[in-house]
């Protein structure tokens, strides 16, 4: 995973697929949704600055700063480095005269029932920005269904595993310091949720 640190903020650092790193917390800051896209706050100096992702992500790696940076595939939501375009803001105004672009399909995947089928969601629906939540992982399911592109289920089940995983060794953990601590029934609710979550997708 490459990461570099962004310019001008020191204790960040940003992924080629737009993940936000805190050197201060030692994790991935949390990105707010909003209809044009992802948006972060970073602190500098005491200072609290809103930043788009797909600017940071851009102007990182790239080492310039366009008049707007705009994504190819159209979703405000997959700030991939590969998926970014720098231009002027005479030639983006252009691009809103054109017909726009065909959402691409997404695999909607009923928990209670594991069918699968294949929805395509506009930016004008209501549903759109929880939907893209889960696309990019944002959250892990929305409205009790999985969503995910489809060459990218094997990466939901890893991510699955990863958490199974994880709240595992926390519940041993546990155990061996204190076996009547309040979390272990909510760990291991946990880790029932997500085995079944792994099922209902293996199956598919």
């Amino acid at each position: 995973m490459e990461m570099k640190q962004i310019p001008d903020y020191p204790n960040y650092a940003v992924t080629r697929d737009g993940r936000v790193w805190s050197y201060n917390r030692n994790k991935f800051v949390y990105c707010y949704p909003h209809k044009s896209g992802l948006t972060v706050p970073l602190w500098y100096e005491g200072l609290r600055f809103m930043k788009r992702v797909q600017r940071l992500v851009f102007e990182t790696f790239y080492g310039y700063s366009p008049e707007v940076v705009t994504h190819r595939d159209g979703n405000c939501f997959n700030n991939n480095l590969e998926n970014l375009i720098g231009m002027t803001r005479s030639e983006a105004s252009k691009l809103r005269y054109k017909s726009p672009l065909k959402p691409q399909p997404i695999c909607r995947v009923k928990i209670a029932t594991g069918k699968l089928d294949i929805v395509e969601v506009r930016r004008k629906e209501k549903c759109y920005t929880i939907i893209h939540e889960a696309v990019r992982r944002r959250s892990l399911t929305s409205g009790r269904c999985f969503y995910y592109y489809p060459d990218e289920k094997d990466e939901l089940i890893s991510e699955i595993k990863a958490r199974i995983y994880s709240n595992e060794l926390s519940l041993n953990r546990l155990l061996q310091q204190d076996k009547y601590s309040p979390f272990i029934p909510v760990i291991k609710n946990h880790i029932r949720t997500n085995k079944k979550y792994l099922e209902v997708l293996e199956k598919i």
